[in-house]
């Protein structure tokens, strides 16, 4: 059954999001029906036809409007999926109208041939020669000489400034306008370090953002200076390291490159959970994907800017059948998606197998220890008791140790936590950022213990 939150997850556009759900009410609806791979209706417009609408629920999802709107899913399809998962036993038809049939088979047809082009270009990798199978090298970040020396001078003045701002001490940079943090940014924009600039940009937002705000800011220009260090010494990294550094710079990697050069790893991918941060026009989705039989994470990167849908429409919850490309770098996490992913289904509870509070620190640890630069690491924690402190600030507690972690100060779902446990312990996925716990979803299911996979 969809729920609520996997049907918005879907819809990235908040216009197209506020329109549908102003057409997610019965009133609206005609002919509605529903099986387990599709769903459809009929809604009324400013027409005398109403719009044609269907759901391929067991194929994408995907969306089909009479509309002329070239928006996936339009307003027509964001207010049936959410009516679906508001009010499912209204779409009481079983018999799908022939207009929904015939794109069905369409759909149909078209991913039998392609699962078949993937049978076949896998039966065709595994008859090739090694040697002529494997790329010449992998793909990865690469630099032309001339940005290579923009990059290294950009990396050279920055730690100049990174030195006059600690040598003045971070009081008095605390009083400076937005000017002389953006001006520096500017100007690492210009030697094409785009990421470095990025990272800079953040710290003036830190400034009186919880307690601790003077740790964090000094922790991330610690971050900051040894990133344009290892900038300066590429040549003395390792391989895997490199390629995070480059990446962490700016230097992109082009995933057509990533998918035709690197080996897949096809599983059955849960998506564990979601986190969509939006800064101005852009939405940043980090989707967090557990192999069944891998037993490993992946992190999907996406980005869509002015409402764009996403290029691939994962949904919370959803279970995928497909090969995922991993991007070079230590940890082997972040990921791409292969064109031969399908939808196998939505799952109830399933999470991915859960640790005690001390292995998820561990874990995090031993990656903290590969990649300096790391900001989240994924992990599902099973007996946490949400307890309310005496600050009125929410954490969790580890039932059978005690241990207790504090609640990430973005996360809203502190009382809606105390109230799911009801003072009993529940099972949680999140992310731990060395310092606090973003919980992501959670169920009072029960989860098994495991020692945390090493990517």
């Amino acid at each position: 059954m969809w729920t609520e939150e996997q049907a918005r997850s879907l819809i990235p556009d908040a216009g197209t999001l506020k329109r549908g759900l102003e057409l997610a009410s019965p009133s609206k609806w005609q002919n509605l029906g529903q099986t387990t791979e599709a769903a459809w209706g009929e809604c009324a417009g400013s027409g005398s036809k109403p719009y044609l609408v269907g759901i391929d629920l067991g194929g994408g999802p995907a969306f089909k409007c009479s509309c002329p709107s070239r928006v996936f899913p339009c307003k027509h399809g964001a207010g049936l999926l959410i009516l679906l998962a508001r009010q499912p036993q209204l779409l009481s038809g079983t018999e799908p109208p022939a207009w929904l049939a015939e794109w069905l088979g369409k759909r149909q047809q078209t991913q039998e041939k392609k699962a078949v082009k993937a049978e076949e270009a896998a039966a065709k990798a595994a008859d090739a020669p090694e040697e002529a199978a494997a790329p010449d090298a992998p793909a990865g970040a690469a630099v032309a000489p001339a940005r290579r020396q923009r990059m290294a001078r950009g990396a050279a003045e920055l730690l100049t400034w990174l030195h006059d701002v600690m040598g003045t001490g971070l009081a008095q940079a605390e009083q400076q306008g937005a000017a002389f943090w953006e001006q520096q940014a500017a100007r690492l924009v210009d030697d094409q370090v785009p990421g470095l600039a990025a990272t800079l940009r953040e710290l003036p937002g830190l400034r009186y953002a919880g307690a601790d705000w003077p740790e964090r800011q000094l922790s991330r220009l610690g971050e900051l200076y040894l990133l344009a260090r290892a900038l300066l010494r590429l040549d003395e990294l390792p391989e895997a390291l490199r390629q995070d550094v480059l990446q962490l710079a700016g230097v992109n990697v082009k995933k057509e490159e990533l998918l035709a050069r690197q080996p897949a790893v096809t599983d059955t991918w849960l998506v564990a959970g979601q986190v969509s941060i939006e800064e101005e026009r852009l939405l940043v989705r980090r989707s967090w994907l557990w192999g069944e039989t891998a037993g490993r994470y992946a992190l999907v990167l996406e980005f869509s800017f002015g409402g764009q849908p996403f290029a691939t429409p994962l949904v919370f919850g959803a279970r995928y059948r497909g090969g995922v490309v991993f991007y070079p770098g230590a940890l082997g996490l972040r990921a791409a998606v292969g064109p031969d992913w399908t939808f196998r289904g939505l799952q109830t509870e399933q999470l991915p197998p859960a640790t005690a509070p001390a292995e998820l620190l561990d874990a995090y640890a031993a990656a903290l220890g590969r990649l300096p630069w790391l900001r989240e690491w994924p992990g599902t924690l099973a007996g946490m008791v949400p307890v309310l402190l005496p600050d009125g600030q929410v954490a969790l507690r580890h039932a059978p140790t005690g241990q207790q972690l504090a609640l990430h100060p973005d996360s809203p779902a502190g009382w809606d936590l105390l109230a799911a446990s009801g003072g009993y312990p529940i099972t949680l996925f999140g992310e731990w950022n060395g310092r606090t716990f973003l919980p992501i979803t959670y169920t009072s299911a029960a989860a098994p213990v495991a020692a945390p996979t090493a990517p």
